[in-house]
């Protein structure tokens, strides 16, 4: 009975470690709160496959909404400045990269960044669904906007993962009758049955639009920093 007790608590251990090294829809390590995270760096979103100025949208977007959460975030450029002080300026690449092929972390890369003292952790987010679909006037449908993400928490003392989430925000436009009928799906002060339908006005919502939902998300999906201690 020994054996089998024994055989079966460490496949709940192995069980266990592949969970923590393999992100799943959401993950937060169970003892997230002693890594003491205060700091994080971001780093530059991935796109899956490249679209152009996307990273930069998705980027800004998450800058903006996670700066109220109560951590101090640490840019891409100051990151970079500080690993090229400290010669070690491939290291935002080796991390992004794995991340590309979603490969393990590079726990080297991480404690690169963590010899620095920028940042307690770092956010990678790789973005896998990147799509805006419009429809002509001519045609039945409806147009849409979606962005699918996957954010990554890492400490940078001991490369582990900390955090994962998958996100996906779509919107879409209003639904287009080809036959000239009314556009259903349009809110109060939209187009009058009277109007003449434009291409704009059936198109869905921008990619800022949904770059921000998404990234608001991300906000309230991440653990809460450490309580500051309370004043003497």
């Amino acid at each position: 009975m020994r054996t089998v007790l024994g055989f079966l608590a460490l496949a709940l251990i192995a069980t266990d470690a592949v969970a923590a090294s393999k992100p799943t829809a959401a993950y937060v390590h169970p003892q997230f709160a002693q890594f003491q995270i205060k700091t994080i760096a971001l780093l530059p979103t991935v796109i899956l496959p490249s679209v152009s100025g996307a990273d930069q949208t998705m980027g800004q977007a998450l800058e903006r909404s996670l700066a109220p959460l109560g951590y101090r975030w640490v840019s891409t450029s100051a990151l970079r400045a500080a690993l090229v002080a400290a010669k070690q300026p491939g290291v935002i690449d080796a991390v992004n990269e794995r991340a590309r092929k979603a490969a393990p972390a590079d726990t080297a890369a991480l404690q690169a960044v963590g010899q620095t003292g920028i940042a307690d952790a770092v956010l990678v987010s790789v973005v896998s669904t990147w799509e805006r679909e419009t429809i002509d006037i001519t045609i039945s449908g409806q147009s849409m906007t979606q962005i699918a993400m996957t954010g990554y928490l890492y400490s940078t003392r001991t490369g582990e993962l900390l955090w994962s989430r998958k996100f996906q925000v779509k919107g879409e436009g209003p639904y287009n009758n080809a036959d000239g009928s009314t556009v259903v799906g349009l809110k109060a002060g939209g187009l009058n049955n009277s109007d003449p339908r434009t291409s704009t006005s059936l198109d869905p919502p921008t990619y800022e639009e949904i770059a921000a939902k998404l990234a608001d998300q991300v906000r309230t999906a991440l653990p809460a920093p450490p309580a500051k201690p309370a004043a003497p």
